[in-house]
């Protein structure tokens, strides 16, 4: 079956065509960027794997699926004979609610819930909603399409874990809770760990370390995730690019008082132009924050060196819940890309059995592969994350049982 997956954006839209009859094999894959603004462009890799940059003008995510598939279908060596050739659409979605569980075929109940829930995830929830509208609009209501939630995999997550020490009655009327959120990557990196070394899941204590744009790391026990650092939204856990982070709520308070900012205001501070930014004052990206620190900033390396404080951190935390640790696993742009931050976060951890070898560090960079010493009573590994493989598996099983 051909399937397509994508991951929407609000000025973005990615996509992967798979041939999951032939292995999995990717037939091509692409990113339209800048959606509703001016100068929109589309980097498109064929089969031949040559990349091809195009530049237009795309209004919104109805344009930009349109040409999706029209590159994919048109034109000398398309992936796609016809655009009737493609099997199934699976959509990467951030959040269909508290009860949303594993992967679903899409429907207009499920297209509600997505709606009802989109105040968790504001920036993601509508272009995705809109990404599943304008698949129906160009190849029929009845096309199967499959969501894949990000929060699925944290479904194991028990309620001593997930409940928040709030009233009880808010978890009741409104369902505030901890959700957990990155759950297709944390999922496939452990997966493809447990395949990398030919180990079984169950029995095994790994914590997955997410770490980009927006971070978090899992406790996964038994194959199962146990605990997340992101809560009800993505505002807490880890300090990431613009976001603080575990953040205390009396100082809200007080930054409402002293400012003269309203919530909504303070809200966007928090979100928008804090974390690695805010700290540094460089950069929401770890490499620039990098390049400064090494140059002599001194706020720079403070952003640096609370973020992996705060990885740390959580290993401990994470290696205590599950009673010992067995693996820690690195993805993402800054787990994947960034050698120094994988070297912070195990420095003084020797003691826990965490033996990261320098030069295997050096050696995968930005590439899969072991990091540890060998004998090291805790294994590293850097093993890039494919949340859309997760969501292209998904999407072939449920729609091989629903139509064939």
């Amino acid at each position: 079956m051909l399937t397509l997956v994508l991951n929407a954006g609000s000025t973005s839209m990615k996509f992967k065509l798979y041939d999951m009859g032939k292995g999995e094999q990717v037939l091509a894959q692409g990113n339209c960027q800048r959606l509703g603004l001016k100068n929109s462009e589309v980097k498109f890799v064929g089969p031949d794997g040559e990349s091809r940059l195009i530049k237009t003008d795309l209004r919104g995510h109805l344009d930009a699926m349109d040409l999706t598939l029209r590159l994919l279908s048109e034109g000398e060596g398309a992936p796609l004979a016809s655009v009737k050739n493609l099997g199934a659409i699976g959509h990467r979605i951030a959040v269909g609610g508290p009860g949303a569980g594993n992967s679903k075929l899409i429907d207009e109940d499920v297209i509600s819930a997505i709606e009802q829930h989109a105040y968790i995830a504001p920036l993601h929830s509508p272009p995705q909603v809109a990404a599943i509208r304008a698949c129906q609009k160009l190849l029929g209501g009845d096309f199967p399409q499959v969501a894949g939630f990000d929060t699925a995999f944290h479904q194991t997550i028990p309620k001593e874990v997930y409940f928040c020490p709030i009233p009880y009655e808010y978890y009741e009327k409104y369902g505030v809770r901890r959700m957990g959120y990155h759950g297709l990557s944390h999922q496939y990196v452990a997966e493809r760990y447990a395949e990398l070394t030919g180990k079984s899941l169950e029995g095994t204590r790994i914590v997955t370390c997410h770490l980009g744009g927006g971070s978090s790391l899992s406790a996964v026990k038994d194959g199962k995730s146990i605990d997340n650092t992101l809560g009800f939204g993505t505002g807490q856990g880890l300090m990431c690019g613009t976001r603080a982070g575990t953040f205390d709520h009396s100082a809200i308070a007080h930054l409402i008082r002293v400012t003269g900012k309203n919530f909504d205001e303070i809200e966007d501070d928090l979100q928008l132009r804090s974390g690695l930014l805010g700290v540094s004052g460089v950069s929401s990206d770890a490499k620039d924050v990098e390049q400064a620190a090494r140059a002599g900033n001194e706020r720079a390396q403070l952003a640096l060196d609370m973020l992996t404080c705060q990885i740390k951190k959580y290993i401990g935390a994470y290696t205590f819940l599950m009673g010992g640790l067995d693996a820690v696993l690195f993805t993402a742009g800054i787990g994947e890309n960034s050698k120094y931050v994988r070297s912070r976060v195990c420095q003084g951890l020797e003691g826990m059995g965490l033996a990261l070898d320098d030069r295997l560090n050096t050696e995968h960079n930005h590439k899969e592969g072991r990091i540890s010493r060998p004998g090291s009573p805790v294994d590293l590994w850097v093993i890039p994350t494919n949340e859309e493989l997760v969501i292209a598996r998904d999407t072939f099983a449920i729609v091989t049982k629903a139509y064939f």
